[in-house]
């Protein structure tokens, strides 16, 4: 076991940085500080997502486009637009498994490589709207993708287990540039050679040129250390899925907060396959335009993460509170693009709705996206900050494929509902679910926040420690502590 672990951040015997990894119970550390020890590391994480999501993102602009020109059913639209988060999601709960029998490092260079390989095989075979050649290659890429995002999570997670919020600020920044940079890309690119095929050839180089740094960075990568935070802690423990599934739904935050990551995620996932089309087909906007409105959403999203980040890290506003207030602004914002009949706005001509429903809804969208997505993976990694290291780990997967999952549907489905619906109609529900998923949270918490204290009198007042106590920590994160964690009860009540 202890070798496993230890090869999970140094497969091939890199890890020739500095000092040794810091535990969980090491102080704190400041933002600063964190980020000038862990440089390689973030770096290698970083560079795998910028290219990994502009990868994503590049052929949102004409894709839809492509298919509309085709006469191509919208139900397949959404199946093609879904198969890449499929492919994530298929593979992202047994992904740590690949990195704990292989090695992480090794998983991230051969995940990189299959998706250079994925995006430039669409390019050669795909044509013109062939939408089953799409839909393999997508899915292809998928599950690549999910091996290597899932892998780097746990490398970054476990070099710096006590700074995961500025870990997910850096995540979301790098995902945001990706975003932001691939549909300008693939937009521009688009428009001059008016075929997808040179898109797609420049995406495959993209992903090809960064395996060789990546790999660089990652053989800086610190050694983990067999401290009592590594593998001490797993020493001997072996789980499977569905214990693990288990032990992490006791977590009454980690639900909480994984529901609010898929209906985000939703949301994420329909405004790429819906918005484009709509925007062409009501202001006439030309692809390149439309690359740019959606880069718009990336671009504020990427600015506002780091400060969120350092914000949830320096613990100057609770991560519930964020959440809350990103999930608010994306709401407003969903009601802005429709626009949603709820609002009752007068007649718009094209220039005030360009910059009140396209413009300001983008800007609030932006922001608000940071501040509802960036505390969620700190707020999941707190509420198992007991378990064992392969549990977190697998935190890790489940993040990364209830995101995918929440992508896929709002891909799958997206696209035929608007179709049946309409947009103003459907963007009003993405709004309202977003609320609804914000009032979850909130009653996790409270809920908890009140069964603690009754079970603190009732404690007090009988003197006996009960089996199951639900706690709340500093952080606001609840979990549910069992009979062989009362040690830790009285320090956290």
């Amino acid at each position: 076991m202890a070798g496993d672990e230890a090869r999970l951040i140094d497969a091939d015997g890199g890890g020739d940085g500095g000092g040794g990894a810091h535990t969980a119970s090491s102080s704190p550390s400041s933002s600063m500080d964190v980020l000038a020890r862990h440089a390689w590391t973030l770096s290698a994480f970083a560079l795998t997502l910028v290219v990994t999501t502009a990868s994503m993102s590049l052929p949102f602009p004409f894709l839809s486009q492509e298919f509309a020109d085709a006469a191509v059913e919208p139900w397949i639209v959404g199946v093609v637009f879904a198969a890449l988060p499929l492919g994530v999601l298929a593979v992202s709960p047994y992904a740590p498994k690949l990195g704990w029998r292989f090695g992480a490092p090794r998983v991230v260079r051969a995940g990189l490589a299959a998706q250079a390989a994925c995006v430039v095989g669409t390019a050669a075979f795909a044509g013109r709207a062939r939408w089953v050649v799409w839909l393999v290659f997508r899915f292809a890429q998928g599950v690549a993708n999910g091996a290597t995002s899932v892998n780097i999570l746990c490398l970054v997670t476990r070099a710096l287990p006590e700074a995961v919020s500025l870990a997910s600020g850096l995540q979301e920044i790098a995902a945001g540039l990706g975003t932001l940079i691939g549909p300008i890309i693939g937009g521009t690119i688009y428009d001059v050679s008016g075929s997808p095929m040179m898109p797609l050839i420049v995406n495959g180089v993209l992903i090809a040129s960064s395996i060789v740094p990546v790999q660089y960075a990652l053989t800086r990568l610190t050694t983990m250390s067999t401290t009592a935070a590594g593998d001490e802690a797993v020493e001997g423990v072996e789980h499977s899925t569905r214990a693990m599934v288990s032990r992490v739904l006791r977590h009454p935050t980690f639900v909480a907060s994984l529901l609010a990551e898929l209906v985000v995620s939703t949301s994420f996932g329909g405004i790429p396959t819906t918005l484009p089309l709509y925007l062409r087909q009501t202001l006439d906007l030309s692809p390149s335009k439309i690359g740019c409105v959606y880069a718009l959403l990336a671009g504020l999203y990427a600015l506002c993460t780091p400060l969120i980040g350092l914000i949830s890290h320096d613990g100057k506003l609770g991560n519930v509170v964020l959440c809350l207030i990103g999930m608010g602004s994306m709401a407003v914002a969903h009601l802005l693009l429709g626009p949603s009949t709820l609002l009752n706005l007068p007649h718009l001509d094209d220039a005030a709705r360009w910059w009140l429903c396209v413009i300001a809804a983008s800007f609030i969208y932006g922001v608000g996206s940071a501040f509802a997505f960036v505390p969620l993976l700190p707020l999941q990694q707190a509420a198992v900050a007991r378990e064992d290291l392969k549990v977190k780990d697998f935190v890790n997967g489940l993040f990364i494929s209830c995101y995918f999952t929440g992508e896929m549907l709002g891909q799958l489905f997206g696209a035929q509902i608007v179709h049946d619906v309409g947009y103003p109609a459907a963007s009003t529900f993405w709004a309202f679910a977003i609320l609804a998923s914000a009032s979850g949270l909130v009653t996790v918490q409270f809920g908890a926040h009140f069964v603690s204290r009754y079970k603190r009198i009732r404690r007090t007042l009988s003197g006996i420690t009960p089996l199951n106590v639900v706690v709340e920590d500093g952080d606001g994160v609840v979990s549910a502590l069992e009979d062989d964690e009362r040690n830790f009860l009285v320090e956290d009540l």
